[in-house]
């Protein structure tokens, strides 16, 4: 592992261990037991996770030992790679043939060929699917079929590490993760890797280590995410509140720092406000059934009623002043004054009578009884007393002595007194002040009406008129009490009372009643709704006082919650991992860059981070150099875009530690013939180490790269897609004749001379004849091709156009028998080949067998020998 370079005094290096020792002293205690645990390859599965959550939420601090440098794991980790297998049992994807299976070299080269339109890149675009190429494509069923379309599937079978067992996945379906390790190019992922920023999978250990804790992080995020959800879900139903009243305030205030003692005070529905919400619903339903008119009639009658409330009022205040009970206590003195006198003077002329009590008022009322029944009945039409001869006693019915003569005589004597006139018209002026006084407690039904009016319009009001009645009520009957001589003591008179507060009122209600329109009555209706909603909202309020409680404890949960989430973030390590590689990777990345695009004749560029992300460094491609910066696609040509994008590429692959496979779909596309022999001899190169499958359609791509990989002792698997008339997507094991290099074609054509021989006696004279001309044709290519790539390849590079010094040697050796073999064979052969129409007065005669193995045998020989000049320069 690169070690760190510390400035300072003198130099001094600090492994990228011991930095994670250091930085690991400054990480929260349970970050600091969880990397501890990791240094120890302990797994963290769900109930480790759950303990962490645990402990975060309780605030409780982690028992740990700090780690040391040597604690931490060094080298590189890498998974298994996978290998693809085959690729097989399609159905319905594009126009491709069902039923086929493409299978895949397990290591070097599996070079699949196909000429345009024959079915190629729908494998490849299948491939780009299933491995979650960086830019996706979509996988089409066949547009051309009539009808709905056939559901899309297809199989791929792969290998994890060195199992030799195959695995299998059906396309579509979830995302395999084994297969999202295998790499995949095509001109589009190309261009992305210029314009967008790349991820390097190679991870030394001790960045690993990072990685994990994020892992862990994250996990304990997960789960106290979950915590969160479930503590969301259960939330207390709160009552429903309006908007803008103090109980809807107050709720939206509530939080973990609520106290029982808020609750309890904002939980509150007073008996006064229960009859306040009472009085304001029945007017708000009084409303809601008038309208202004109407409105404008009540006013105007209620301003009546309290009117007529305070001149009742004022009548009462009136009759019972002070000045009023003054007369109804000077007529009680004096009527007292004048009985004292009359009794004075009868108790002087009826101290002889047989019985006491004569001039007392219980006698004067027997008196004048007696006197109204002898006038109107015993003697009607005599004034009383009658007494004459014969007459008769009124009361005891007895006839009148001459002593009982004399009495009633001296009874009316004294009756028709002054005295006691004096004192009889005293006591009926007192009697009727009483009357008068007992008169006030009369109600009229209009009074009592408005009294009823009031009391239901305006209580507040109405209360203070009543409690003022009250007191007239019980003043009256104090002074009927005191007129009655009950009492002795005169009670103090009425105060003036609320009648000017009654008639401010109703002159206020006459003041509304004419300025109601249809606008001031609904703010009326608007303000009293309002009014109902606060009281509705406040005994809701009051009715839920143990939910809010419960409400405010789980708030008090989830802030624990939320703070110990907050200790999962990752952006510290991500912060620190991003450092370490700058540190430790980066220098390795772009030298890796540089390399592969000197390889591929680029200059002036080079690799750059951007950014890290949950621990993991971006990367893109940049100028090296440039005065004015700008993007690398509006500098470099389309070739030299394909070809940096291809560097990018196998610079990522070269840093996958897995070493899984590698599919690219036509990597030479817009390359110039300078690169195509560079791309070949790198894909040749990268092949010595993993599985490397190339889809092209390129013949002369197709030859470089078999040279190639056989100059790097790699093996190279054929495969070939082809149409059947309209039908494509076919899969055989062999490339086509044009694709086919010297060796093979020598191969080729031994076998099918074998079978030319073979059915030469059981086959028409004309077929022979036209199957020696198609084998003719191939051998004479096939000298053509053996000149092209051991003599002229061999001094002029076909890529680059550019003389091989070293390699013109090779000229010198060609002898004049080498010329004169070549010439006789390839003579020999452009004769049986079908390339002109034969002359019609030459009689064509087909070679026997023999002859043909002889030509063939003369090829082969001379081709050894030539190729061995190369070898032997």
């Amino acid at each position: 592992m690169a070690d760190s370079v510390v400035p300072g005094a003198g130099t001094r290096h600090i492994s990228v261990e011991a930095e994670l020792a250091a930085w690991s002293a400054t990480r929260p205690p349970w970050q600091q037991d969880v990397i501890a645990r990791l240094c120890q390859q302990e797994v963290f599965d769900h109930a480790a996770i759950g303990a962490i959550a645990d402990n975060l939420v309780a605030g409780e601090k982690s028992a740990f030992v700090p780690i040391a440098a040597a604690d931490v794991p060094g080298g590189t980790v890498a998974d298994d790679g996978v290998y693809l297998t085959a690729l097989r049992d399609l159905a319905g994807v594009n126009a491709l043939a069902g039923g086929q299976e493409l299978r895949f070299g397990q290591d070097g080269l599996t070079i699949i060929y196909g000429d345009n339109a024959c079915g190629k890149s729908g494998y490849a675009r299948l491939l780009k699917s299933a491995v979650g190429a960086r830019v996706a494509c979509e996988v089409l069923g066949n547009v051309f079929e009539a009808g709905p379309l056939a559901p899309m599937a297809a199989l791929v079978d792969y290998r994890v590490g060195t199992s030799l067992s195959e695995e299998e996945w059906k396309w579509p379906g979830e995302a395999n993760q084994a297969l999202r390790q295998v790499h995949f190019w095509d001109e589009a992922c190309g261009k992305a890797y210029l314009t967008t920023t790349s991820e390097l999978t190679y991870r030394p250990s001790a960045l690993v280590l990072l990685d994990q804790l994020i892992v862990i992080c994250d996990a304990a995020s997960a789960e106290l995410g979950s915590r969160l959800r479930a503590n969301a879900a259960a939330r207390t139903d709160l009552p429903a509140t309006s908007a803008g009243s103090p109980a809807h305030a107050f709720l939206a205030r509530l939080s973990k720092d609520t106290t029982c003692a808020d609750i309890d005070a904002a939980c509150v529905m007073s008996d006064q406000d229960a009859e306040d919400l009472g009085a304001l619903l029945t007017e708000e339903a009084r409303l809601k059934v008038s309208n202004p008119a109407k409105e404008k009639i009540r006013l105007r009658s209620l301003a009546k009623d309290v009117s007529l409330l305070a001149e009742h009022c004022d009548h009462l205040a009136t009759s019972l002043s002070a000045d009023e009970l003054g007369k109804l206590q000077a007529a009680r003195g004096h009527a007292t004054e004048m009985r004292a006198a009359a009794a004075l003077a009868s108790s002087h002329d009826f101290e002889a009578e047989p019985v006491d009590g004569v001039g007392s008022e219980t006698w004067r009322s027997l008196w004048v009884a007696a006197k109204a029944f002898s006038e109107a009945e015993a003697y009607h039409g005599h004034e009383f007393p009658v007494t004459g001869d014969g007459s008769f006693c009124v009361l005891c019915q007895q006839e009148l002595s001459s002593a009982g003569r004399g009495r009633l005589a001296r009874f009316q004597t004294f009756m028709t007194d002054t005295t006691e006139r004096d004192a009889a018209v005293a006591e009926k002026n007192l009697d009727n002040l009483r009357a008068a006084i007992g008169g006030l407690g009369d109600v009229t039904p209009a009074v009592q009406a408005a009294r009823a009016q009031v009391a239901g319009s305006e209580p507040e009001l109405a209360g203070i008129a009543e409690a003022y009645l009250a007191a007239a009520a019980k003043l009256l009957a104090e002074a009927g009490r005191f007129a009655d001589r009950v009492i002795d003591e005169l009670p103090s008179g009425l105060a003036s009372g609320p009648a000017a507060q009654l008639r401010a009122r109703a002159a206020e209600l006459l003041a509304a009643a004419g300025a109601v329109d249809a606008a001031s009555f609904q703010d009326s209706l608007d303000r009293l709704a309002v009014q109902v909603q606060v009281l509705q909202s406040r005994a809701a309020l009051a009715g839920s006082r143990e939910a809010v409680k419960r409400e405010t404890e789980r708030l008090r949960v989830r802030a624990r919650i939320e703070t110990a989430q907050a200790g999962t973030s990752t952006a510290a390590i991500t912060r620190k991992a991003t450092a370490l590689i700058k540190s430790q990777v980066t220098d390795l990345v772009r030298d890796r860059f540089t390399r592969e695009t000197e390889q591929f004749r680029l200059r002036r560029i080079t690799i750059n981070p951007t950014a890290g992300v949950k621990g993991r460094l971006k990367h893109q491609p940049s100028l090296m150099g440039a005065a004015v910066r700008r993007p690398v696609t509006e500098v470099f040509s389309e070739g030299e875009q394909t070809a940096l994008g291809l560097a990018g590429f196998i610079t990522e692959v070269e840093f996958d530690a897995t070493k899984s496979a590698v599919v690219l779909d036509d990597p030479v596309t817009s390359l110039d013939h300078v690169r195509r022999t560079l791309v070949a001899r790198r894909l040749a190169e990268l092949a010595r180490s993993r599985q490397v499958v190339i889809f092209t359609h390129e013949v002369t791509f197709v030859g470089a790269l078999v040279k190639c990989a056989e100059e790097a002792h790699v093996a190279v698997t054929e495969r070939c897609i082809q149409r059947r008339g309209e039908e494509i997507g076919f899969c055989t094991d062999k490339f086509p004749w044009k694709a086919k290099d010297v060796p093979t074609r020598l191969d080729y054509l031994r076998v099918e001379l074998g079978r030319l021989t073979k059915d030469r006696g059981t086959i028409l004279q004309e077929e022979y004849e036209q199957r020696c001309q198609l084998w003719g044709g191939f051998l004479s290519e096939t000298w053509e091709r053996a000149v092209n790539l051991e003599i002229v390849y061999q001094v002029v590079d076909r890529g680059t156009s550019e003389v091989r010094p070293r390699q013109f040697r090779i000229l010198s050796k060609i002898t004049e028998q080498d010329n004169e073999e070549f010439q006789a064979g390839y003579g020999q052969s452009s004769q049986w080949a079908p390339r002109h129409d034969k002359d019609p007065e030459i009689n064509f005669v087909a070679p026997e067998p023999a002859d043909m193995e002889t030509e063939l045998d003369r090829f082969k020989q001379w081709f050894d020998r030539v190729k061995g000049y190369k070898a032997n320069k």
